[in-house]
């Protein structure tokens, strides 16, 4: 236990080390990781799916639908929507899934990534892009690497079996590197934002009031789940509600960067990032104690 806790932590302080070398690896471990492997470990997850998939990727999708109209209730500003229902399941909350939990959560998560980040660029594109053509919108979500990467893992399904018999030793490596990447990513991140006390105020605010509004929506997807006997939802339930405490997802700076020509998502999603890390700590330690 005392491994799988901590190792997620290690990466991060081996990240936070790494951003103050004086070569730079974070974009080309960022094209790695989100173009090269986690796309790999969605291929093979959707390919050899287990039964519930599907619905995970639809209930994340509508859960942050809902999550983007109790934003928009109290403002209008696409970046503050987006860092309140735009979550990082991908750099933070499978490397943590999968090593915390095992490979039914790993399977949750990504399938959660997958619809997430369908969700994540159509919306982020139309909010941030002042309006653009649906044709511009529905270009820019095809190219993100998730969408081609589900694409790829349909085609595969046929040859799911074989996939698990031949593939697996080459998917738990890809496991360790998303764990290891996505975490080191965080930490050189981390080491170059400046923060102050009134932004991480302002961010546990905002972390407190999404984690109610998360908490009460898997709540009542996990009910729906309950009556369709969905097991991979039921099976981990303790790894899905890991997902109240996830911070805005890093990809929100990267869209604002290229569609408003500003960076002020960094402030919160640095903070968030700061503050789940902490709660996360608390409540795998939790969990696995009560195992």
């Amino acid at each position: 236990m005392s491994i799988s806790l901590f190792a997620p932590l290690l990466y991060l302080l081996l990240g936070l080390g790494l951003g103050r070398a004086p070569f730079d690896i974070k974009s080309r471990a960022s094209a790695l990781l989100t173009k090269f492997v986690i796309p790999l470990v969605i291929i093979y997850n959707i390919a050899a799916h287990r039964p519930g998939v599907f619905a995970v990727m639809a209930g994340t999708m509508a859960m942050m639908a809902a999550l983007l109209l109790l934003s928009r209730l109290s403002t209008r500003d696409p970046v503050r929507n987006l860092c309140f229902s735009y979550l990082n399941i991908g750099w933070l909350g499978m490397p943590v899934a999968s090593t915390l939990f095992g490979d039914g959560a790993a399977t949750v998560f990504i399938a959660a990534y997958v619809g997430s980040s369908l969700l994540g660029n159509s919306v982020g594109v139309g909010l941030m892009a002042g309006g653009g053509s649906l044709k511009a919108r529905a270009w820019e979500t095809l190219k993100a690497p998730p969408v081609w990467a589900l694409l790829a893992g349909v085609a595969l399904m046929p040859f799911g079996p074989q996939l698990q018999a031949y593939a697996r030793p080459g998917y738990e490596v890809l496991k360790f590197l998303m764990s290891l990447l996505g975490m080191s990513i965080l930490g050189i991140w981390l080491s170059a934002t400046r923060l102050g006390v009134a932004d991480f105020g302002r961010a546990l605010r905002l972390s407190a009031l999404r984690a109610a509004a998360i908490c009460v929506l898997l709540a009542l997807f996990v009910a729906i789940c309950r009556q369709l006997d969905i097991r991979l939802v039921l099976d981990n339930q303790p790894a899905l509600y890991l997902m109240c405490l996830l911070p805005p997802a890093a990809n929100i700076i990267v869209l604002e960067t290229h569609y408003m020509k500003s960076g002020r998502s960094a402030g919160p999603i640095a903070c968030g990032t700061c503050i789940s890390i902490v709660a996360i700590g608390v409540y795998a330690t939790a969990t696995l104690l009560l195992r």
